[in-house]
């Protein structure tokens, strides 16, 4: 993270703040930017660049110690963004961003100095359609046709299948699938810990489960890859022969691809597909909700609900009588 607020554009601020702002963009850089996750800090980083790119074409100040001149900025940037094929939460995140920076800065918020402006701004955002669109679910199904299908013999598909098939029994997300070291398996207890996760900020973190079927190929895989400390899913070079570092996301995706064209699946699997598939396998299996919940590590049931809508719109209401 680079704190040098001259490569941030025109800031239209006095000494004092400029000043304020400087000290706590380097204690950010300096002592918190490494703890928050991976994911949160590349969304802020990009969100923000972008709302500067905004501002240098438009000649504006991004930020500055009058609330209203930071104001019409965001409320530009606003416009613009509404005026786009951006989603409704896409562009909440964006503005979220941009108040994290403020904040950090200590300058004024023009949310918090307008009630109109803030007004306006929720009031606009109701024209986006919030309801996100869920992955393609790979549920236990498809998960075990793609297992039969792949040829765990190679390095390559031997690591597909046990990505996809940890991925199901775990409920884990891609950033905590990214970084299963070794030692956070536990065969006896048939689990994996994942340390930390979007919703953990205390850093707790929390176990998955391991199914036999899956406990199976995880250790040919380990075994084949000669791995015995360190992440467990690894990248493989252009030969295939496995490297240090763990997979990233953009690799994770590709593999999910993949394994979508093995089963010739209509539409693309992503890295969220297992856990959507998940929930509605559990669901049709009639677990209860409450145990749906703590296997996916949420904090409530709305997620959870709303992963299932589609299958829950064919067993409630009128399905019951028709």
């Amino acid at each position: 993270m680079n704190t040098d607020m001259t490569l941030f554009g025109n800031f239209s601020l006095d000494e004092k703040d400029r000043n304020i702002a400087m000290q706590n963009l380097t204690e950010l850089r300096d002592t918190v930017w490494e703890t928050m996750s991976f994911n949160t800090r590349k969304a802020y980083q990009i969100d923000f660049n972008q709302y500067i790119l905004f501002c240098k074409r438009h000649e504006m100040p991004a930020l500055a110690s009058d609330w209203k001149v930071t104001k019409n900025s965001c409320q530009a940037y606003f416009d613009d963004l509404m005026n786009s094929s951006l989603k409704h939460h896409t562009i909440k995140r964006k503005l979220a961003s941009i108040r994290f920076f403020i904040g950090v800065s200590e300058l004024p918020d023009p949310w918090k100095h307008s009630k109109l402006f803030s007004r306006y701004i929720n009031g606009k955002l109701k024209e986006k359609p919030a309801a996100q669109s869920q992955a393609k679910p790979l549920k236990l199904g498809d998960v075990r046709k793609a297992t039969k299908l792949l040829n765990i013999d190679t390095l390559l598909e031997l690591r597909d299948a046990v990505l996809i098939n940890v991925a199901l029994d775990t409920l884990f997300r891609a950033s905590n699938i990214q970084t299963i070291d070794v030692k956070h398996i536990d065969w006896e207890a048939k689990t994996i810990f994942a340390p930390r996760s979007k919703t953990d900020p205390t850093g707790e973190g929390h176990f998955g489960y391991l199914s036999d079927e899956t406990a199976e190929l995880l250790s040919k895989w380990l075994f084949k890859a000669d791995i015995t400390e360190g992440f467990v899913f690894r990248k493989l070079s252009p030969k295939h022969t496995v490297q240090k570092m763990p997979m990233q996301y953009q690799a994770l995706l590709k593999r999910y691809e993949a394994v979508g064209l093995v089963i010739n699946a209509d539409g693309k699997f992503t890295c969220h597909s297992t856990r959507t598939g998940g929930v509605l396998t559990l669901m049709e299996a009639d677990v209860p909700i409450a145990e749906i919940v703590l296997s996916g590590n949420w904090k409530t049931e709305t997620m959870a609900i709303r992963y299932a809508q589609q299958y829950q719109a064919g067993k409630t209401g009128m399905a019951k009588v028709r």
